[in-house]
């Protein structure tokens, strides 16, 4: 069996999701707070919200249903998200082992690449206060104005691996979502999905995951 250890050794360059792996971005903001206001101003603007997003606690989910119900509004709803993901960048709580895993990435030659469905000014905004950016050599986020080419989509994860200068095959993705899991295998790369608990584990693993870690502390040992 394949182990998260395994892939790492045999990788070339290291993509990491942001939410999850790095820090958790809604800690200090939560999300269903996000996803309030960007309901109130889809209102405010005359939408007749269906059922199903009125029930959204996920700003990104509700950025991806206003494709469809009002898309004239993405443009609108998407500067609304980067502004709070910004807001929200300041105080994300890092992740236990993380900075500990970039630096082993890098004294081992991997160079790694944010690959996210949040906005790459929320992410650069907490890389830098973390003091984290000297070991992220590229970060590739939600593509604005286009929520259809988020993660599962190829796209980002593609344009990682470009800034890399590895073919995705040479790459692995750490990631804590289906999406994450789907995208690695929709863009040819290997996946790891990082679970905290059992059942999320099952899950990422029925979703695609070619191995799992429940510790970024612990593949901070494996990147040689």
């Amino acid at each position: 069996m394949t182990t998260a250890a395994d892939l790492l050794r045999q990788a070339d360059a290291v993509l990491l999701d942001f939410d999850g792996p790095v820090c958790r971005v809604f800690a200090g903001l939560s999300a269903s707070v996000v996803a309030a206001r960007l309901k109130e101003l889809l209102t405010r603007e005359g939408v007749q919200l269906p059922q199903d997003v009125e029930a959204l606690e996920d700003p990104l989910k509700v950025l991806r249903r206003t494709a469809d119900s009002a898309p004239e509004l993405v443009d609108k709803v998407e500067t609304a998200l980067m502004a709070n993901e910004v807001e929200a960048a300041t105080c994300a709580a890092i992740t236990p082992g993380v900075r500990e895993f970039l630096k082993a990435c890098a004294e081992a030659g991997k160079p790694v690449a944010i690959v996210s469905n949040n906005s790459e000014p929320a992410i650069e905004t907490f890389l830098a206060l973390a003091d984290l950016g000297e070991w992220v050599t590229a970060v590739s986020g939600r593509p604005i104005g286009e929520p259809e080419q988020m993660k599962p989509d190829p796209g980002s994860t593609l344009r990682a691996c470009k800034a890399l200068g590895v073919e995705p095959a040479r790459a692995v993705l750490i990631g804590d979502s289906d999406f994450d899991m789907q995208a690695a295998h929709n863009a040819g790369t290997r996946s790891i999905a990082y679970a905290t608990e059992p059942a999320k584990a099952e899950r990422l693993t029925q979703a695609g995951a070619d191995a799992v870690t429940s510790s970024m502390a612990e593949l901070a040992a494996h990147p040689q």
